[in-house]
């Protein structure tokens, strides 16, 4: 089983200025106008994520393609030498195709719309072939919570199973795997389990392959919506059958203050060390082959020292891993 990241926002204040690492720290600089001025930066920059990669001893780094992106703009001799540069590094790559504004529209009940956004992550799948990533993974689209009820959900249903009849094959016509992954119960649509599985089942009986990528930080958002959550957490695996896995999402939620994605070495979210010990047995019984972690970070003091975060997380993944007869690279 590889193990690799999704870098999210913590590589975002290595592309600070100096004056604008002071202005962060002083307020002067907020968080999200931070985010707006580098994310193209970092996220251009393959070739020092897949450096931080290899630093922080993991396999592979999903590409994050969430808006705003630079991929569709990036040059294609710039992509495939960033390709070159992660197979010298044994780094596996994939990509995390968009979700929002025009993305979400693979839900869309309004087939012009659904079109356009399903030929937009064509694009996006023409880009990761070029990067020469393994797989490439889509939430199930969006649409506004007055509309996910009754008839109209039975017609979202069918808008993102034509989407994915769509871009299955296209995606393993250019030699990657397709997954699908759970959204977050406040997008109303397609976060249980088992609505996802059942549109997987009737992709595959028509020929496509597509697998689950399981965001179990995403399920756990439906502590905030009135729904339970399994004690302990991860005995929600037990409603995956085998066969369905491919890569997933680890990360984990905070309920009430609705924090994503916390480190997961500060134990502040639901999953504890003894349960993530459990939850890895559980994927690989599943059949799990990639773990993608998915940590970001708000507070200042955490973006400006991230790579630190990163070595003390990886460092408790290693612990975790060791405990549940896995490893990862030292």
């Amino acid at each position: 089983m590889k193990i690799g990241r999704d870098f999210t926002n913590l590589l975002n204040t290595s592309f600070l200025s100096e004056t604008e690492r002071k202005d962060l720290e002083t307020g002067k600089l907020s968080v999200p106008d931070m985010d707006a001025r580098v994310q193209i930066k970092a996220k251009s920059d393959i070739i020092n994520q897949v450096k931080v990669a290899k630093e922080t001893g993991l396999d592979h780094v999903e590409l994050d393609a969430g808006v705003p992106n630079p991929y569709l703009e990036l040059p294609e001799d710039y992509l495939k030498n960033a390709a070159a540069d992660a197979r010298r590094n044994a780094i596996t790559l994939s990509l995390h195709l968009p979700y929002t504004f025009v993305a979400a529209a693979t839900a869309s009940f309004q087939e012009s719309d659904r079109k356009l956004a399903v030929e937009l992550l064509k694009r996006y799948v023409d880009v990761a072939e070029i990067l020469g990533c393994n797989n490439v993974n889509m939430h199930p689209g969006a649409i506004p919570f007055y509309q996910a009820v009754g008839e109209y959900k039975k017609i979202v249903r069918e808008s993102v199973l034509n989407s994915l009849l769509e871009l299955a094959p296209y995606a393993a016509s250019k030699g990657l795997a397709f997954h699908l992954e759970n959204n977050t119960a406040f997008d109303s649509i397609l976060f249980e389990i088992d609505e996802c599985l059942s549109i997987i089942d009737e992709v595959r009986a028509r020929g496509n392959s597509v697998k689950f990528c399981f965001d179990i930080g995403h399920w756990f958002t439906r502590a905030d919506v009135g729904m339970s959550i399994p004690n302990p957490p991860e005995n929600i695996m037990n409603e995956i059958p085998e066969g369905y896995l491919g890569q997933i999402h680890l990360n984990d939620y905070i309920p009430v203050v609705k924090k994503f994605h916390p480190p997961l070495h500060y134990e502040s979210g639901l999953l504890k060390k003894q349960n993530l010990v459990r939850l890895i047995k559980m994927l690989k019984e599943k059949g799990a082959d990639l773990i993608i972690v998915e940590t970001a970070v708000r507070e200042v003091p955490e973006l400006l020292n991230a790579g630190q975060l990163m070595a003390d997380e990886s460092k408790f993944l290693r612990e975790v891993l060791k405990s549940s007869g896995l490893r990862i690279n030292p």
